[in-house]
């Protein structure tokens, strides 16, 4: 999807690419940064660029109120509320297993054509209905006995977090170290980096489009506690073209240099097709439905390169976070990311080396609200060797993977606990596309659309969803918030 180059034509490419977009935003937004929205009882303590915008203006397909949707939204607060309230056991006796809790699931990228869907049928791979169960809540699925300790379903004593870890070998494995070691580069040359001349200090956050934000927050909320990089890929001229995708902000790849740059590509890219498998298999969704809903960093038609600005730019979006001065505790109210969901399809995030992020865990009884559960920290599977060669990504549902599967999967509650100074993330937020074509077909773009059996199936949701661009869920949502 995404490939540097340094061949003539490539910067001629990107001179002109910078002097379009110098057009399409004002001079101002390549130096200011945007203000942080105020923390809220229900929202991260770090708001995310996409996060700014708080008020929402409806476009031509938002003429009705979407009551059903706004309820949506709502409840979905209500159960970030009750998870505030639920036990963080990590280590003691008895206490929910990342093991238990999540699924793994080993995958493959096709990026460059590499899969082979016999190594499906022979069991190497995990199969689109594996990947399905993996993400379904269970709660139908145990006999329920009221007995906690039940640990008879997929997600053992839970109904189900939204989340599974992605076991990954070779090339795809390769890659993701790549990213990791792009990440790593990139902190460590921005440190050291001359702000003489244009820099990605300098840059700054700005803005694309609505909820759209790309650059470099060197202190996030001001809180000298985070750091945070969003990059987002302008795609070429072709639909298939991967020569000439570009990643924005342009500064990141002058800062980190070729090979750096690469790296972070190859894994950008793996990340993409792996979630857009896993959103596929999911919904049991066809190939033409995923295009032209699933934001992969992709045109999805033929254009020239005069029409390539705001509008193209990916939805989707890939982050650096390096967490700085933060002193390791379970405290929610220390937290560098308060309990949350993300505005998402799937987020994926290299599995750090230190800890951090904990998950969610209802339990089998009462899960639905959320009232009894576990925060649970997701690691590598133990059952696994120490000094295997694989890769590991955690995958977790967002709230448009919840809407979209009727209630079958449950977005994925989470926070960020204080870690370790010098911990650095690296998510991959997989969104819809936004362009106006984008408009969900629930008959024909689901393949399971009105299954009633989720634990959050909402009566009459996905009819009032019918037809609509699917992006524009995502400002009904955060009034709600």
């Amino acid at each position: 999807m995404t490939e540097f180059s340094s061949s003539s034509s490539s910067f001629l490419y990107l001179a002109a690419l910078t002097l379009l977009l110098l057009e399409q935003f004002p001079a101002d937004a390549f130096s200011v940064k945007t203000k942080r929205v105020k923390q809220t009882t229900c929202s991260p303590r770090a708001a995310a660029p996409s996060a700014v915008e708080t008020t929402y203006t409806p476009t031509i397909h938002e003429h009705k109120k979407r009551p059903l949707l706004r309820n949506f939204g709502r409840k979905i607060q209500k159960r970030i509320v009750n998870s505030k309230s639920g036990a963080h056991r990590y280590g003691m006796e008895g206490a929910y297993t990342s093991d238990e809790i999540f699924p793994c699931l080993d995958m493959q990228s096709n990026v460059g054509g590499k899969k082979d869907s016999n190594d499906h049928d022979d069991g190497i791979f995990s199969s689109r209905r594996e990947i399905r169960d993996a993400f379904n809540e269970s709660s139908g699925t145990s006999n329920k006995s009221s007995n906690d300790d039940d640990t008879s379903g997929i997600h053992g004593r839970s109904s189900g977090s939204g989340c599974c870890i992605i076991r990954l070998n070779g090339e795809d494995a390769a890659s993701i170290r790549g990213l990791t070691d792009y990440a790593n580069d990139f902190f460590e040359k921005v440190d050291n980096e001359d702000t003489s001349r244009g820099s990605v200090k300098d840059v700054g956050v700005f803005r694309i489009d609505q909820f759209v934000y790309a650059g470099f927050d060197e202190n996030v909320n001001d809180e000298g506690r985070m750091q945070m990089l969003d990059t987002r890929i302008l795609p070429g001229s072709t639909c298939n073209n991967d020569q000439d995708h570009t990643l924005i902000p342009l500064e990141v790849g002058e800062l980190v240099g070729e090979t750096s740059l690469n790296d972070a590509h190859k894994g950008i890219n793996t990340l993409m097709d792996i979630g857009c498998q896993i959103t596929s298999a999911v919904l049991s969704m066809q190939s033409d439905s995923a295009n032209k809903l699933i934001d992969d960093g992709t045109r999805i038609e033929e254009g020239d390169s005069q029409s390539m600005i705001g509008s193209d730019v990916s939805n989707s979006y890939h982050r650096l976070i390096r967490y700085i001065n933060s002193e390791p505790s379970t405290d929610e109210d220390t937290a560098a990311f308060n309990s949350h969901v993300d505005s998402s399809f799937l987020t994926l995030i290299p599995m750090p080396k230190l800890p951090g992020l904990e998950i969610w865990s209802p339990c089998l009884k009462n899960g639905k609200d959320g009232q009894n559960g576990q925060w649970v920290r997701p690691i590598k599977p133990d059952y696994y060797d120490v000094e295997d060669d694989f890769a590991y990504v955690i995958a977790m549902a967002g709230e448009f993977l919840q809407l979209t599967s009727n209630g079958k999967v449950p977005t994925c509650i989470h926070r960020v606990l204080p870690p370790m100074p010098g911990r650095i993330s690296a998510p991959l937020f997989l969104r819809p596309r936004r362009n106006d074509d984008a408009l969900l077909d629930v008959g024909l773009d689901l393949g399971q659309p009105y299954n009633k059996d989720g634990l959050y199936y909402e009566p009459g949701l996905l009819d009032e969803c019918d037809s609509m661009n699917l992006w524009s869920v995502h400002g009904i949502l955060a009034n709600e918030k």
